[in-house]
């Protein structure tokens, strides 16, 4: 039993690295084709192994400590996030029955109060002034909208009369699909609201003493949860169809190239005067028609 455990946990950790690593390729495509580029295609057939080559070619950078930095702290944090994504995947029980629990939901509500963490230490133990501004920002973006993302989560618990996660297609949840998408949108920090992303223009971030293994670890953890939640976002709203999960991804991607970025204080703004409220609404009428 022990045994069957574990090599379903090794298998699932190696197919969504290996997704991880094919989004990224499919991603670049995308992108170059809306841009009226070529994409990646000199290494591999097609271009088929250059997420592979880039893997490589990341890992065998050097990895500079700072003398301000907290060393261990410093390459520790990028590992925790790198785990905290499997975590994630741990909550859908639709094909890993080893690890199915009846509290999953609150599991995930959980892993997303956590998952600001590694973005906020990351920017602290750098060490750097840049940094520290730049983890902050990540954090006030991230903590606002965990609190409306629990809301219209807590709305799936409320129609499930439970707290596990399970596929559902009620025409009825359509009425928030937009702005749960937009949600996923801003903690994923995909434009146009990308202001980790942004840090670039500002010395980069909370990301800006990292390299080599911890930058790899930082990166497959982002790309990890962006296929996590498109796919979260299938079974909720379209009974766990693989079309809709391929297609929310391609949204994802290709608004990358289609929106320009909000500003911060309209971000903030459209949180707790527009989403939260609509959500506390739903919530209501979800809870007066399914409770009672």
């Amino acid at each position: 039993m022990f045994f069957l455990f574990y090599v379903g946990l090794l298998l699932m950790m190696l197919f969504i690295l290996q997704a991880v690593a094919f989004f990224t390729l499919l991603e670049r495509h995308f992108l170059g084709g809306s841009q009226c580029r070529i994409g990646p295609n000199k290494v591999g057939y097609s271009g088929i192994l250059q997420a592979f080559f880039d893997g490589f070619k990341l890992i065998k950078k050097e990895q500079l400590l700072f003398y301000f930095s907290s060393y261990v702290s410093f390459l520790f944090v990028p590992l925790c996030g790198f785990v905290l994504m499997f975590f994630f995947w741990f909550t859908l029980p639709y094909f890993f029955s080893f690890l199915s629990f009846d509290y999953s939901g609150i599991f995930l509500l959980c892993l997303m109060g956590f998952s600001v963490y590694p973005v906020m230490l990351s920017g602290i133990f750098s060490g750097g002034k840049y940094s520290f501004l730049g983890g902050m920002r990540s954090c006030a973006q991230s903590y606002s909208y965990e609190i409306a993302f629990s809301v219209y989560l807590i709305i799936f618990f409320v129609f499930n009369k439970c707290f596990f996660l399970s596929s559902s297609f009620v025409f009825l949840f359509f009425l928030f699909f937009l702005p749960f998408f937009c949600l996923v949108l801003i903690d994923l920090h995909r434009v146009p609201f990308d202001f980790s992303e942004s840090e670039k223009k500002l010395v980069s971030g909370y990301n800006l003493n990292y390299s080599s293994v911890g930058f790899a670890f930082l990166f497959l953890g982002e790309y990890g949860n962006l296929l996590y939640f498109s796919f979260l976002t299938s079974c909720f709203f379209f009974d766990m169809s693989f079309v809709f999960f391929y297609l929310i991804s391609c949204v994802i991607v290709f608004s990358r190239s289609s929106y320009p970025r909000f500003r911060f204080d309209m971000m903030m703004g459209m949180c707790w005067f527009v989403i939260l409220p609509l959500g506390l609404y739903i919530f209501g009428f979800f809870y007066v028609i399914f409770m009672f």
